[in-house]
């Protein structure tokens, strides 16, 4: 990326925090502890995928205990009604949805668990993916479908899915073992693009912290390993 186009994003950015983009994207939380779970799960992103989810614009709704996805006021009547991959399960039986509506994507997930909260951010990011970066994201989802090996039914359902699981593994240690055994290719695309976004992060702000979870640079080095999973 060039000079000129740092420029730019440096200017969108203005200087704000991680913490700072997240809290501009949540549209209603329950309470502070909702809202301090939600920076500690997105946070892990880089600082540029945080941006460019907040300007496209990003709302998140979270839920508290008990609450039903289809009660997020912030959803329309299509996205109430639609039914949800190949089981064609209803919005309160998502553990948390992302959504195109009107012209904003939204989130909405109960706000208790890191896994969907960036698994749900995760279908997000995946907007900005080049496409080379889809095509070969395609190529590797094809191959798990091929051979019926997922890391979770869950990410069988669709490329969306597919990735959003990879990309969600990636912060966890112990999902990242679990990926890499499974399905080393992804685990090594998702990580390059992560890593990528996380060398622009510090183009915008060489000061600020990279990246929140520690366990992540173990991953990120699979980034030199090809889409096969050997050297």
């Amino acid at each position: 990326m060039d000079e000129a186009a740092l420029d730019r994003l440096r200017a969108r950015l203005a200087g704000r925090s991680k913490r700072q983009l997240i809290e501009e994207m949540v549209a209603r939380s329950p309470h502070p502890e909702a809202t301090e779970r939600l920076v500690f799960a997105l946070e892990a992103y880089p600082l540029l995928s945080l941006l460019l989810a907040r300007d496209y614009p990003t709302h998140i709704w979270l839920l508290d205990d008990g609450e039903k996805s289809s009660s997020a006021e912030i959803l329309d009547q299509a996205a109430r009604e639609r039914k949800w991959h190949r089981a064609g399960i209803s919005v309160d039986d998502c553990e948390g949805l992302t959504e195109v509506v009107g012209r904003s994507v939204v989130v909405v997930a109960n706000w208790r668990s890191l896994l969907v909260l960036r698994h749900e951010f995760a279908h997000v990011i995946t907007t900005f993916f080049s496409p080379s970066a889809r095509q070969c994201l395609q190529w590797l989802y094809q191959r798990a479908s091929e051979r019926g090996q997922f890391v979770e039914p869950l990410a069988s359902e669709s490329l969306a899915e597919y990735v959003a699981c990879g990309v969600s593994y990636l912060f966890f240690d112990d999902l990242r073992q679990e990926l890499k055994k499974t399905d080393a290719g992804l685990l090594a695309a998702v990580s390059k693009l992560i890593d990528q976004s996380e060398r622009l992060s510090r183009q915008l702000d060489p000061v600020g912290p990279h990246p929140a979870d520690e366990g992540l640079r173990a991953g990120m080095l699979l980034a030199e390993t090809d889409v096969t999973g050997t050297r």
